[in-house]
């Protein structure tokens, strides 16, 4: 009997398919949203679709009726109420949300296909703004609160039918209030600190970029008020912000309360750092160096190795901290190729002298012209680009 009534049901499926109408679905199904999660308040503009088939076309022949209905714990994240809810003032008592329902408008849900449709997050309660004039909010010192999308095929509380739905969180927006340290070396591997609230993620990891390069091993605090990551590489420079895209949205340490004004802006630098190996080498030879660090291909080097002051790139052997009216170098890395924008390949020649033994400075200059001064550039004295000249 069971069979024949499987039969039955698939026939008169096909039946209303050939006639042009909806076939029934016999449950809610999945809706995958353009956008899971969204800053408390914000409103915007959200796609739900569910996966293409012949015989479920789930938003054919109707005009589907949306509601957020509040999820207060992670197993209701997806549970929607059998019939469609009445309009609910949402209210708060304390941290949590009591109550809380809103439907969307039905003049902002539009169907796109019989498998997709589209709607706006409630910025005010329908039909008017007596119902939850604030549209979809945190409530009370709610940080994040999970929703749930709920379509049905009309608003009654009666007779409507569960079509599908999906969960949703709103989140506060994110501010930042210290960046630590507030550089980098331009070949990156730096961890940084940043203190702030907002981050916490939702289904998947915030992200964050200095300059435009990401930052990696990005780990948020439990709490959602600080997170670690690392730099990546870019062209040494200064004043460029870190930008963090977060659940409540996006904010740049350029206007970090996200108020418009930059006067509390919090810069970053990127400093020109390097790091060269092998470190060493003995005097009267020809050492074939790897240089890295970042921006390489935006310096002109010049390939000649005959003239060290003139207005091109150079890679020089210092003793002691690049000047380049008076400091300058002790012999040239002759350039043999830029790999990447983050390494070049020069020989050291310690021949001409010869190079004494002691300790020196590997350092690239994009202007090497005894006049250049600040469009100089040099890379900074570090650790990493220490070389000694010594017997090995």
């Amino acid at each position: 009997m069971t069979a024949v009534r499987a039969v039955l049901a698939s026939i008169a499926a096909t039946a209303l398919l050939l006639a042009g109408l909806p076939a029934p679905a016999s449950a809610a199904v999945a809706l995958t949203l353009s956008r899971s999660f969204g800053a408390s308040g914000a409103g915007g503009t959200i796609v739900g679709s569910v996966p293409q088939s012949t015989s479920v076309t789930p938003f054919a022949g109707i005009t589907p009726v949306v509601q957020f209905q509040f999820a207060p714990t992670t197993t209701s994240s997806t549970a929607c109420s059998e019939k469609a809810k009445a309009r609910a003032q949402i209210t708060a008592s304390g941290t949590t949300t009591t109550a809380g329902v809103l439907t969307v408008d039905p003049g902002q849900v539009k169907r796109i296909t019989s498998w997709k449709i589209a709607f706006q997050v409630p910025t005010a309660g329908y039909p008017d703004n007596t119902v939850n004039p604030n549209g979809l909010v945190l409530a009370g010192t709610q940080t994040q609160s999970r929703w749930v999308v709920c379509v049905y095929d009309s608003e009654s509380t009666t007779s409507s039918t569960l079509i599908a739905s999906a969960s949703y969180t709103i989140a506060v927006k994110p501010v930042i209030t210290k960046i630590s340290p507030d550089s980098s070396p331009s070949a990156g591997g730096q961890t940084i600190s940043v203190t702030g609230s907002g981050f916490t993620p939702v289904t998947s990891q915030i992200t964050a970029t200095i300059g435009g390069a990401p930052l990696s091993n990005i780990k948020v605090s439990a709490n959602g008020t600080s997170f670690t990551g690392t730099t990546g590489t870019r062209a040494p420079g200064g004043g460029q912000y870190l930008t963090v895209v977060a659940p409540g949205g996006t904010v740049s340490s350029e206007d970090p309360n996200g108020d418009g004004s930059t006067g509390d802006a919090i810069p970053f630098t990127y400093s020109n750092a390097i790091t060269v190996s092998p470190n060493t080498a003995a005097s009267n030879t020809v050492a074939t160096l790897s240089v890295t660090g970042a921006g390489f291909t935006g310096i002109t080097f010049d390939t000649s190795g005959t003239d060290p002051t003139s207005n091109l790139g150079h890679v020089f052997l210092v003793d002691g901290a690049y000047d380049a009216s008076g400091n300058r170098e002790v012999a040239e890395c002759d350039l043999g190729m830029v790999i990447s924008d983050t390494e070049l390949v020069c020989d050291l020649d310690l021949r001409t002298g010869p190079v004494p033994d002691g300790a020196y400075i590997v350092t690239v200059v994009a202007d090497g012209s005894t006049g250049a001064g600040p469009s100089a550039n040099p890379s900074i004295i570090s650790s990493g680009a220490g070389f000694v000249v010594a017997p090995y």
